[in-house]
Parts: C-alpha cells; structure tokens; sequence
C-alpha cells in the first residue's frame, strides 16, 4: 500500500495582504470620520445660525407690537437716538434696553424679561423717534419709532461666528 500524501491547498493570508487590508480599512475610516465631521460642523452651523435668526425675529416683532399699541414715546425724544426706548402703552411704561449683551423688556414696575436668550448676544441696539406734523396748525400727525438690532452668536470659536442685523420702523397709534 501506498501511503496518501496530503495537500494542502488552502493558504493563509500573506503578510503582505494583510498590510493591504490594514490600509485599505484605513483610508475608509478617515474618509468616513472626515465626512461625519463636516457633517456635524454644518448641522452645528445651521443651528447656530436659527438661533441668531429666530432670536431677532422674536426681538423686532416684540418692539414693534408694542410700538404700534403704544400712545406716546418717553424716551428718545423725537428727533433723537438712544439705546433704549420706553412707551406708554395701556396706562404702563413699557421699556426696553440692554442688560450687558442681552435685550430685556420690563413693563411697569415689574421685574426685567429677557427677550434674547444667554445663546446670543445683542451687539448693536438703537431707536429713534420722528413725528411728522400737518403744515396748517403744526399739530403731530404721526410718530414713529425706527428701532435697529444686530445679534451675534455668543461664542468665541470663529466657526460659530455669525451675525444678523434687521432694522424696522413702526408707528405709533397716538390714541
């Protein structure tokens, strides 16, 4: 009897092939780790840039409600600028100004609300008063308020940089 020889015909994989699967899994995986990166920097970046906005929004559309309910303007005076303003408005003071880089309303003698959240912060704020009057008898017809506001994000990462600015006019309803 003859004895059987065994052939193996199976190999294992080569060092050589095992360095190129190492790269190959490399190269992916950066590529992979480089797009959720991005895409994570885009998605922060979208975010940072609602909250400015919906800030602003909310911001102008709350002065200007009061502007047009309000009977009179306290401060500025008209023809003058300041960085805060104060109506009358239903028998109460309504006031806006800054507290540090963030816009707050109080109405009468009750405490301070912010209107812009600790996310952002106001950088510029400004309203000016203007009343036009008829040319007959100089009596005032009409004042307004243009009100401006610039909001920025509040982060020191220049990649979150992000600043908006509105500006509006509103006028009063001299009741």
């Amino acid at each position: 009897m003859k004895p059987t020889r065994h052939t193996h015909t199976a190999r294992g994989a080569s060092l050589l092939e095992l360095i190129l699967y190492i790269g190959i899994f490399s190269v992916v995986s950066a590529m992979f780790v480089g797009i959720v990166f991005y895409a994570s920097l885009g998605w922060t970046r979208a975010n940072v840039e609602s909250e400015v906005k919906q800030n602003l929004r909310f911001a102008m559309e709350d002065i200007s409600r009061s502007v047009r309910q309000a009977s009179s303007v306290a401060s500025p005076a008209a023809g003058a600028s300041a960085n805060a303003l104060s109506l009358a408005v239903g028998g109460q003071t309504v006031a806006y100004s800054l507290s540090g880089t963030t816009l707050q309303k109080q109405i009468g003698a009750g405490p301070a609300e912010a209107l812009t959240t600790g996310d952002v912060k106001v950088t510029y704020l400004s309203f000016t008063t203007s009343q036009t009057t008829a040319a007959s008898n100089a009596a005032v017809q009409a004042t307004s308020t243009r009100f401006a506001m610039s909001v920025g994000y509040n982060s020191d990462s220049p990649q979150f940089d992000y600043t908006q600015h509105a500006t509006s006019t509103a006028t009063l309803q001299n009741k």
